[in-house]
This record gives structure tokens, C-alpha cells and sequence, in this order.
């Protein structure tokens, strides 16, 4: 779960920057233990104070991912996409859901997308997307040879 790029977001009303910066800092810390329902907790709280906020819908998306909540996930990956497009944590996340999902074209275009916003390879995030777009496109030319050898064979 890494930063969505966007701190451009104004809070509601009776929420401060601060208080909400210090409430997602204490949910993204529960969600590194492991503690995914406590974190959960944190992170509606948040989007229900600021709901412009995209870094409090991917981090609601990755504690689903992480819960293997993958329709969850993609919900909150696809609000946080929205909120912000150039929301890197949320297009490679995304594209892991899109990956277990088996629907790997649209894994392989938001690792790109991922990849094109980081041209200098800087957010570690990069690397990985990366890394899932190689395997992404692995897999479709296997599956391409398959089917192309499967031909042959009739």
C-alpha cells in the first residue's frame, strides 16, 4: 500500500489535514501487522470524513486484497482510480486483482499505465509492476502458442 500521489483533497467539514494524515498513519500501521479489521475500520471512517480522498479507497483495496476480498477490491481500486488517475499503488494493485482474476489484458494495461506515470523507475511500486507486466505478457504468449499449437494439431 504506498501513496496515492494526490494530497490535493480537502477534507469535510470538523475534519482536520492532520487529524486524518494521523488516522490513516495508524491504519496503514495496522495493516502492515496484519491487523486487517481494525484497519478497515480506520480507512471507512476516513472515506466517510473525506471521500475525495483516493489514498483511503486503495488502502481499502489492498486490505481486501490482501483478505483475498478480490470484488472488494476492485471496487475500491476502480474508486480510487477515479479519484485519482495517476493514483500508482491503485493501478498496480488493480492490475494483481485483474491477474487472480485470470482477465490478464486489463492486468497488463494498468501495470503500464503504472509504468508510463514512473518514467525514471523512482516509486518502488514501478518495479513491481514491472515485474507483473513481464509475467503478464508471459502468460498471453504461452496461451497464444498453446492455442497456435492446438491448431496445428487439427
Amino acid at each position: 500500500m504506498a501513496n496515492s500521489n494526490d494530497a490535493t483533497s480537502t477534507p469535510q467539514a470538523g475534519a482536520t489535514g492532520p487529524e486524518l494524515l494521523e488516522r490513516a498513519m495508524e491504519g496503514f500501521q495496522l495493516y502492515e501487522t496484519g491487523e486487517y479489521q481494525e484497519a478497515r475500520l480506520i480507512f471507512e471512517e476516513l472515506c466517510e470524513r473525506d471521500p475525495t480522498e483516493a489514498y483511503y479507497r486503495t488502502a481499502l483495496g489492498a486490505i481486501s486484497l490482501a483478505e483475498d476480498e478480490l470484488d472488494q477490491a476492485l471496487d475500491n481500486f476502480n474508486l480510487a482510480i477515479e479519484l485519482n488517475p495517476k493514483d500508482s499503488a491503485a493501478l498496480v494493485n488493480r492490475g494483481e486483482v485483474f491477474l487472480r482474476l485470470g482477465d490478464i489484458m486489463e492486468a497488463a494495461q494498468d501495470f503500464a499505465r503504472a509504468v508510463d506515470l514512473d518514467p525514471e523507475n523512482k516509486d518502488p511500486l514501478t518495479m513491481r509492476a514491472r515485474l507483473l507486466a513481464a509475467a503478464a505478457i508471459e502468460t498471453i504468449e504461452a496461451v497464444q502458442r498453446n492455442a497456435a499449437h492446438s491448431e496445428l494439431k487439427k
